[in-house]
């Protein structure tokens, strides 16, 4: 992974990310990309045009951007390259077309309204919007998250039959690889299931496809993807957890969009999400 992107628009929650990237960025000798993004005023007709003008908020923002990454590139001395960018638009469709223009690897992107049922369940969030159509992996960092190495990841892993003529498993192969850490296959099935043929398969197919990685595996029976995901964090030392954002779901509903919103909002430690 040469370049790391890191959406930051000077709140606490883009800080908790912006720490976080550095540290990974470190890690990979991956170059930083700053990108800040003002998104334009709702105007009212009841009051008028706005009272400032969004080009001097543009190039205030600009200002505070270059200087947050001259300090970077004084003290972090082992990232190759620091660039910052300042865009105007939606948040989430900038993120996605600056990644496709830029070359981008990895994005990295902290999250408001974390453990509230109600931005989950009403408002939602940028990151997750971001993860549901972005091709590049994503981190979601929850706030207050220190770097530490990452040692343990958890994939949640679905009987889904696109596994088998997808690239989710190359995927997390790479993304272990890349942090040599152990793995662990984590399928959530609902309780009292039992696996049928084409689930037994599937999960023959990852065992092999896998059997080359340090790895664990685990079925745990649990009425939702989350609840399963979470309640098994809370339990092991997991350093990070990747899971593959999808609209529809094959097993019994369980792997839905709302998993990944879930465990955006809900996961003590970082979310990766890819699309296979």
């Amino acid at each position: 992974m040469k370049k790391v992107l890191i959406p930051y628009d000077f709140t606490e929650t883009s800080q908790s990310a912006l720490n976080y990237g550095i540290e990974i960025a470190q890690y990979l000798s991956a170059n930083l990309v700053l990108l800040h993004i003002s998104q334009l005023p709702v105007l009212s007709s009841e009051f008028g045009l706005s009272g400032y003008s969004i080009t001097e908020l543009f190039n205030d923002h600009k200002s505070a951007l270059q200087k947050i990454a001259e300090d970077i590139r004084l003290r972090e001395a082992l990232i190759p390259e620091i660039e910052y960018h300042c865009e105007i638009g939606n948040a989430a469709e900038v993120i996605i077309e600056f990644s496709k223009a830029h070359e981008i690897d990895l994005v990295i992107s902290g999250i408001g309204g974390h453990g509230s049922a109600f931005m989950k369940n009403m408002v939602g969030s940028t990151s997750v919007a971001v993860a549901r159509h972005i091709d590049n992996p994503l981190i979601i960092v929850p706030p207050n998250t220190s770097y530490k190495k990452i040692q343990n990841i958890a994939y949640a892993c679905d009987y889904d039959k696109h596994l088998l003529d997808s690239s989710s498993l190359i995927k997390v192969k790479y993304i272990n690889t890349l942090f040599d850490a152990t793995l662990h296959i984590l399928h959530v099935i609902p309780e009292n299931h039992e696996l049928n043929a084409r689930e037994s398969l599937i999960d023959n197919y990852v065992e092999q496809n896998l059997e080359s990685v340090c790895h664990k595996t685990y079925i745990i029976a649990e009425n939702t993807v989350a609840d399963g995901l979470l309640n098994f964090i809370s339990h092991h030392e997991i350093d990070m957890v990747i899971v593959e954002p999808k609209k529809h779901s094959i097993l019994h509903n369980l792997f839905t969009f709302s998993t990944t919103n879930a465990m955006a909002f809900y996961s003590p430690v970082p979310v990766l999400t890819i699309h296979g």
